[in-house]
């Protein structure tokens, strides 16, 4: 992906992911690279599944910067930034910034005989600083692990011989220059050059210490480093490498190496589980429910107040209970409910249960829950009452009874309410709190920052339309607009972007109006108009159909810009457009997979469309990637063909005291240019915005649903 020009613009995600590690409970076992492994070779083995690492290298040679995360049970993928560093003493100027992607698969599992196998590629998009392939097996005897593997490109340049694959194929004989494999641009996939040219074997050992906190390693190293070698950075390196690795903690692991016969190398590493979900927390005072199980009745309960009752206690539950309707003598009662505070919708509902079980007269003996996410409606909840139940066994029941108990039914809404809550719009809401952007990778200044003071206001007119503002005042800020654009061929949409952040460095970074509303329980709506974000302002609309039930869903989103000025206030510059897209969407039912297209045309007023991929946990936890291709050609695009990175959003359930819904959430970015953007937050998020209150999400969580 190149070195040249524009780096990332993004909140800063590493802060915030190195900030929830205390909740894991797994150990370290990273490479140099972030993969699995030894100390610079890789080895067979995988982490947890939905383990998210970042891994921070640094020796003479380079600095190296991993984001790892255990996509799939047998598949890590990992995003790099590396910093080579230049040989003062010889002259030699490197000084490459490098960004590249690596993927790992396990192939087989350890048994009693077999060793666990795996593949891998690394620099699959990139410059080919470290490009390479592998096959690796690993087997463990007690506490020893053994490591043998074959690589190719640069893990098969020390001791090559022919490679094995050429009776499979003559075109695995010789390996194509970079410059043949995209080179010359970056970001360029190389799949004509995997597992060609010249193998070589590499290998070693971990051996884990009684004491269970220190590993001894030692590995032997098929990179001849020829490119360090060429540049001068290095001298004929040797192929051992030795280190102790210690784990002061589970997450932690910190390592000490002697690389290449005259090196000392020190590499720390942490990850959490990202699909560990925290335990229930029960609002204060909303405890077990004292009802006499023969009758179902509070003593002193006044039944005609239950309403007003259960929307006191709902607020203090963290609840907004909007509407209700029941008829004299019936035995169900229907109640329109909104989760403000719970990560986890179920943890909503079943707080929304444990009141009902208090409150709701003794004749009522089923609910039916509305949810309502965000101006939305989302499905029923239908849940029968368990005050009558005579066993304490049958109660106590909860995985067999969950299903019994709650059914999932269609979206609806309640139709002439008997009873409904006053919220006295309009309602004006402030925030206030310090906030911090940051721009990483860049070849002069690899880590540029600003921290800032935001002040944050909503205005709810009604339930569905809401104004919303923020403004940003500087404290400290280190952006530049030294470096400028350098898109001939394109309007430059995106790559002004440091011209915001020095020029508008306080500013009106947004002011909109919003309405949302759900036509249909299949068919929901967003439509704003204003300043949508720090470099546009416009109006536009989205509509998605989202059939209950099915795991597929179409979307349309429409939106007319123009750019803003930059300083972040009313001033508009010329450039204007119109960008929309058709979007198709796919909930896989396997590992909380979502995917979706996007097709249609983007602010450089190029066609083509995106693809993405994101894994969801109840934990709140959600990451994936995403690609760009228009018709803009690599030539036209510049340094890194097209554009592509990484979603990344983090809870603060967990991190902050008490049940809360906020989070973290980023994209980054391996640089920033101007073909394939979007507006950012507008268009192509209903879906994931309402993933929450979907009904797979919903149907794997009924059993914590269900009153303690």
């Amino acid at each position: 992906m190149g070195t040249k020009k524009y780096a990332l613009y993004s909140s800063n995600c590493l802060i915030a992911l190195g900030a929830s590690f205390y909740v894991s409970a797994v150990t370290a076992g990273a490479s140099d690279f972030g993969t699995n492994g030894l100390i610079r070779m890789p080895d067979a083995r995988m982490a947890e599944d939905a383990t998210l690492r970042v891994t921070v290298a640094n020796d003479e040679l380079a600095d190296i910067y991993n984001i790892t995360f255990q996509a799939l049970p047998r598949l890590q993928a990992t995003f790099r930034y590396t910093i080579f560093n230049p040989d003062e003493i010889s002259g030699s100027r490197d000084g490459l910034r490098d960004r590249s992607y690596e993927l790992k698969s396990q192939l087989w599992s350890e048994s009693h005989w077999v060793p666990q196998i795996s593949v891998g590629a690394r620099d699959i998009l990139g410059t080919g600083a470290w490009e390479g392939e592998y096959v690796v097996a690993s087997k463990a005897w007690g506490d020893l692990d053994l490591t043998l593997g074959m690589g190719w490109g640069r893990l098969g340049s020390r001791s090559a011989f022919d490679n094995p694959f050429r009776f499979v194929s003559d075109r695995f004989e010789e390996r194509p220059l970079r410059s043949e494999t995209g080179g010359r641009f970056g970001g360029e996939d190389r799949g004509n050059s995997f597992f060609r040219g010249k193998a070589a074997v590499f290998g070693g050992l971990a051996y884990q210490l009684p004491w269970r906190r220190l590993t001894l390693l030692a590995e032997y190293e098929s990179d001849r480093y020829d490119r360090e070698v060429g540049l001068g950075t290095l001298q004929r390196p040797s192929a051992v490498n030795l280190a102790v690795l210690w784990a002061p903690i589970q997450d932690v692991g910190l390592r000490l190496s002697w690389l290449r016969g005259d090196t000392v190398g020190l590499t720390l590493s942490a990850q959490v589980d990202t699909k560990k979900t925290q335990p229930k927390r029960v609002a204060r005072g909303l405890g077990a429910v004292p009802v006499d199980l023969k009758t179902g009745a509070l003593a002193g309960d006044d039944s005609n107040a239950w309403y007003h009752r259960m929307v006191m206690q709902s607020e203090r539950a963290g609840l907004t209970m909007r509407s209700a309707r029941l008829d004299p003598d019936s035995s169900k009662a229907i109640i329109e409910v909104t989760n403000r505070s719970y990560n986890l919708t179920a943890d909503a509902l079943n707080q929304a249960m444990l009141l009902s079980e208090r409150y709701m007269p003794n004749q009522v003996a089923r609910v039916d829950f509305l949810l309502e996410e965000d101006g939305w409606v989302g499905p029923t909840i239908s849940y029968t009452l368990q005050r009558h139940s005579q066993h304490d066994e049958e109660i106590n029941n909860r995985g067999v009874l969950a299903a019994e108990k709650i059914k999932i039914l269609a979206p609806r809404k309640i139709s002439r309410p008997t009873h409904t809550t006053n919220f006295q719009y309009p309602a004006l809401g402030f925030g206030f709190d310090l906030a911090a952007k940051t721009q990483l990778m860049d070849p002069d200044a690899p880590f540029r920052s600003q921290l800032y003071a935001k002040l944050s206001g909503r205005l709810q007119l009604t339930g569905q339309f809401n104004i919303w503002a923020r403004y940003e005042q500087d404290i400290h800020n280190d952006f530049s607009t030294d470096r400028q654009p350098d898109s001939p061929h394109l309007p430059n949409v995106r790559t002004l972007v440091n011209r915001y952040l020095v020029e508008g460095e306080s500013g009106l970074e947004l002011l909109y109006a919003e309405y949302k509303k759900s036509v249909s329980g299949s068919v929901h709506t967003r439509t704003y108009a204003g300043l949508l974000e720090s470099m546009y302002g416009g109006i536009g609309g989205e509509v998605l159909y989202a059939p209950f039930r099915q795991r597929w869903a179409v979307g349309v989103n429409v939106n007319a810009v123009r750019q803003r000025g930059f300083k972040r206030n009313f001033d508009f510059r010329d450039y204007k457009t119109i960008t929309g897209h058709i979007s198709a969407y796919y909930a896989s039912p396997f590992y909380n997979i979502d995917v979706a297209v996007h097709a249609g045309r983007y602010l450089a007023r190029d066609r083509g469309y995106t693809f993405e991929a994101r894994r969801t946990f109840d934990s709140g936890f959600s990451l994936g990637g995403f690609f760009t291709r228009t018709n803009v050609s690599a030539e036209e695009f510049g340094e890194g063909s097209f554009d592509k990175g990484l979603f990344f959003r983090i809870p603060f359930d967990g991190i902050l005291p008490g049940n809360t819904r906020g989070a973290f959430s980023t994209i980054l970015r391996p640089l920033e240019r101007d073909g394939g953007r979007r507006l950012e937050n507008f268009g192509g998020n209903l879906w994931f915005d309402r993933r929450v209150v979907r009904y797979d999400a919903l149907d794997r969580n009924l059993d914590r649903m269900l009153p303690r």
